[in-house]
């Protein structure tokens, strides 16, 4: 999240926005494109800002190195992460460009998203075979060097970290839906919820309670 492209995050329809411009206006036939065309604010790597346009810029990446679009990059999606944990309710959603929406659209049953939260708990190894590249976890889920604002937590790869606690990462998705990860407990808590905005740091701190419940 430190690309120093500007995007405003903000789902309040009615407000400027660049994530409803861009997965329901003008950008939402090429998410990516809408992204990586934003102005420069800041150099790259010297400052903060949670934007999903990061996240599809960086899957538009996953795509030229796979050389892979739409259909055939679910194939891929499936055949090398989805079904080795087996997991096989996943919905990935596209836009017109065949780019997957990596930072809004993959329905999942929450016991599948336990299973992806499971292989990151077992550093990226699945029944003794590596998926995930050695030392990418711990990637993941180092905080990173540039300040992160954003209430109490810290930021890594893609994973938001501390909500329950140090050394707690976990997937944090619209609207009140999360996957956390206590590797102290071996424990995963999936929640699938539609809080309003305002209830979701109450809703963090309720999964919290929970995890503390285990301790």
């Amino acid at each position: 999240m430190c690309s120093g492209l500007h995007f405003v995050e903000d789902y309040v329809d009615g407000e400027v926005s660049d994530v409803i411009e861009m997965l329901f206006g003008g950008g939402q036939h090429d998410v990516a494109g809408y992204a990586a065309a934003q102005e420069l604010d800041h150099t790259p790597d010297t400052s903060w800002s949670y934007s999903s346009g990061t996240t599809n810029i960086v899957t538009r990446l996953l795509h030229q190195a796979t050389g892979l679009r739409g259909v055939a990059f679910q194939g891929f999606m499936e055949e090398a992460l989805l079904h080795p944990i087996g997991i096989t309710s996943a919905i990935p959603k596209f836009d017109t460009q065949g780019t997957f929406i990596g930072s809004s659209f993959c329905f999942c049953t929450a016991r599948d998203f336990a299973k992806f939260g499971l292989l990151y708990m077992r550093d990226g190894v699945w029944d003794g075979r590596r998926l995930l590249p050695e030392g990418w976890v711990d990637y993941a889920r180092t905080p990173t060097p540039i300040y992160v604002d954003h209430d109490d937590l810290d930021y890594g790869a893609h994973f938001w970290l501390g909500l329950a606690g140090p050394g707690t990462f976990s997937c944090n998705g619209y609207q009140g839906q999360f996957i956390v990860m206590e590797p102290e407990l071996d424990l995963i808590v999936v929640r699938h919820g539609d809080s309003i905005n305002e209830a979701t740091v109450a809703v963090r701190h309720w999964l919290a309670d929970v995890v503390d419940c285990f301790r």
